[in-house]
């Protein structure tokens, strides 16, 4: 063992360990495995419990300014977003729920899908699509990164059926997906019926409740829809 400089050498010395005194004290210390240094502090009983209580001390002092430093480099590393509520991410849970229904039973045609429906020999297979959506005659919906279109949209020739676009245009600046739940949703202005159940025979009717239920929400005159 290498045996640093004393301090009051009568009563307290502090000797430093080399390599092989290391690995000695880890034969017998299995917590000092892996320490590149070490010392020993070598005292006589008066001082013993009050030096073992100091550095005890000193000890959990490093140990918490270490805890400490990890703590801040994790919350630098946090991305800084906003943890969303319980109550939010069930509400969020039952609206994929609901979403991914409505996909399943109505089906989600894509851009392209649109255009083979329709027979179109464009080669840019998503220009047709888009182009009547910025007509406002069909709606679009998000879904997995991409624009999907429900189904119930289009005649049996592929093609939008005209009442799609007037019921879009009384529901001018809801967002998609509420556009979509309200086609399928049973409404009680339709006796519970459901708009995408009334498009090809009662359309008149369905835009009429459309209208109604816009005037309703933004509380300009919606009563109701006229018979």
């Amino acid at each position: 063992m290498a045996v640093a400089t004393a301090r009051h050498r009568d009563r307290v010395q502090v000797v430093d360990l080399d390599d092989r005194a290391l690995r000695v004290l880890s034969r017998r210390h299995p917590e000092a495995r892996g320490a590149v240094a070490g010392f020993v502090v070598v005292a006589n009983a008066e001082l013993g419990a009050a030096l073992r209580c100091a550095l005890d001390q000193l000890v959990a002092a490093v140990n918490e300014r270490d805890r400490l430093r990890i703590e801040e480099l994790v919350e630098s590393l946090l991305p800084r977003i906003e943890v969303p509520s319980p109550a939010a991410l069930e509400q969020a849970r039952r609206q994929a729920v609901v979403r991914l229904r409505v996909l399943r039973d109505f089906g989600a045609n894509s851009p392209e899908d649109v255009a083979d429906l329709a027979g179109s020999r464009a080669t840019n297979r998503s220009a047709l699509a888009s182009r009547w959506r910025r007509e406002g005659r069909i709606l679009a919906v998000p879904y997995n990164d991409g624009d999907h279109y429900l189904a119930f949209q289009f005649d049996s020739s592929g093609r939008p059926l005209p009442v799609v676009a007037e019921v879009l245009t009384a529901l001018a600046g809801w967002a998609p997906w509420d556009v979509a739940l309200w086609f399928v949703s049973d409404n009680s202005w339709l006796e519970r019926r459901r708009p995408v159940d009334l498009l090809v025979e009662h359309g008149s009717k369905v835009v009429r409740t459309a209208q109604a239920e816009a005037a309703a929400r933004t509380g300009t005159n919606g009563t109701g829809p006229a018979p």
